[in-house]
Order: structure tokens, then C-alpha cells, then sequence
């Protein structure tokens, strides 16, 4: 079985595939050159909102580290490429020169043609996010946002034209613990992630195929631009990051997800 890769280069990102390609080796890999894992705050925030925007991001940059540490792209065939080129005629011809009987994506930006119509038919999106309740972009923040911090999962499904629209194989939502800040429970949803795909790998090796769910309801779709740091106000100056203790003591209510499970 020839499988391929197309994400990107943060740490997460190449700890999910390098999870993988110790026991599934890959034949090749797209990978997507990321934007700095720490970004500069705008000029002309407040105080408070600039605070909270380093404090968030500086966060999530210590908690990659200590969950992932240092991880270096898979030993395979890579074709290398930033966001303009991550839908060329390049990549199509690269991915049609590995042949791969499955594609794995995680973490690069939307796939389109040309690349799209390069790819086989068993070709697997991780969006982290449950879907379709929490859809496009930051959608393991949002739940926290909502006050939802068990929504905080990840969602396998097909990848179809439209984001993070595809056909439901499996959902992850990691065990919450008191300790857990928003950036924990989003590393360790990562981490299953990983520890899930090798399940599901050694399901299609098996079986052929994965059983597929139709999404259904609309829920939400986010934008990048929906963010703003002003949202981080709710996370650090109300519940001063420490949001899962809350609702792991009762003190704050959420129903539990309904999740698509393959085992």
C-alpha cells in the first residue's frame, strides 16, 4: 500500500506523520512550508488584547515543544512547497509520480485543482475539529470560546471540494484532565489523532475501505479573519485559561459530543 502525505511543517503536523510512517512508511510527501508558529500581534491593539495575544500564542508554541519536542520532516520522496504552490501543476505531477493508493492530509491549506483531481479515490483529511458542529479555521479554539471545551476534537473524513465537507470516517476527543489548558487538550487531540490513524490504517489494509457518514446538520464554518484577539479576552481575563477544570468540576455545563467511531 503506497501512501502520501500532504501537510504542513509544524510541529504537530510532523509528529501526526511521523507517528505514521514508522509503521506505514511513506512513498512520498507534499509538504507546505507554515507561517511563523508564533505570529506578531497587529499595532494598535490594547493593552490587555496585545497581552493576551503573546500570552496565547508563546502558550501554544511551549505546549508543541513539550508534547511533540523536535520532529523533522519523513525520510521520503518530498516535494517542497509554500502556499502559492501547493495547488500546482507541480504538485499534481509529483503526487501522479508516487502513484499512492492513499493520501493522508493534515495541517496544509485547501487542496484544489489541479492538485484535487490528482488524488485517489481513499484520500483522507484530519481537520482538527468536530465536524460538522466546528468547521474551517481555528476550530479548536472556538469550542473553548463557546464554552464547549468537550467539542475541542478532531474529525477524519473524505475530502471533497468544499472545506471540511467530506464524508465522516472517525472522530477523536481527548480525555480531559483538570490541569488542562486550552493548548494541552489541543496537542493531546494531535496525539490521539495519530495513535487513531494507524487504527484506521491497519483497518483499510484489512477491509479495503473505511465506513462512511454522511455529515449532517449545518453547524458553523469559520473563517481565519473570525478571529480576533479581542476573542482571547473570554479565555485569559475571564477564565484566566483554566476553562476544562471548570467543567471537568461541574462548574461549567456542556453535553458531550455524539462522535463517528470505526473502533
Amino acid at each position: 500500500m503506497k501512501v502520501l502525505w500532504i501537510g504542513g511543517d509544524h510541529p504537530r503536523h510532523l509528529y501526526y506523520i511521523n507517528t505514521i510512517h514508522r509503521v506505514f512508511p511513506l512513498s512520498g510527501a507534499i509538504v507546505e512550508q507554515r507561517e511563523n508558529l508564533i505570529p506578531q500581534p497587529e499595532p494598535g491593539l490594547a493593552p490587555q488584547d496585545r497581552d493576551n495575544f503573546i500570552r496565547h500564542f508563546a502558550n501554544r508554541a511551549e505546549a508543541e515543544e513539550r508534547f511533540f519536542g523536535d520532529q523533522t520532516r519523513p525520510d521520503c520522496p518530498t516535494h517542497l512547497v509554500g502556499r502559492a504552490g501547493l495547488n500546482s501543476r507541480e504538485s499534481a505531477e509529483f503526487l501522479a509520480s508516487i502513484a499512492p493508493d492513499v493520501v493522508l492530509i493534515f495541517g496544509s491549506g485547501l487542496v484544489k485543482d489541479p492538485l484535487f483531481s490528482s488524488l485517489p479515490p481513499q484520500t483522507l483529511n484530519l481537520h482538527l475539529g468536530l465536524s460538522p458542529r466546528y468547521r474551517g479555521a481555528a476550530t479548536l479554539f472556538w469550542p473553548f470560546y463557546f464554552m464547549e471545551p468537550p467539542y475541542a476534537g478532531t474529525t477524519f473524513h473524505y475530502i471533497v471540494s468544499e472545506p471540511d465537507a467530506g464524508d465522516v470516517v472517525h472522530q477523536v476527543v481527548p480525555k480531559l484532565d483538570p490541569s488542562d489548558k486550552i493548548h494541552d487538550v489541543a496537542c493531546k487531540a494531535v496525539a490521539e489523532s495519530a495513535q487513531a490513524a494507524l487504527g484506521l490504517m491497519r483497518i483499510l489494509e484489512e477491509k479495503g475501505h473505511w465506513e462512511r457518514h454522511r455529515q449532517r446538520g449545518t453547524g458553523r464554518n469559520f473563517l481565519a479573519s473570525d478571529f480576533k484577539p479581542e476573542h482571547l479576552r473570554l479565555i485569559y481575563n475571564v477564565f484566566d485559561d483554566d476553562m476544562v477544570r471548570q467543567y471537568v468540576e461541574g462548574k461549567l455545563t456542556s453535553r458531550a459530543p455524539k462522535l463517528i467511531r470505526q473502533f
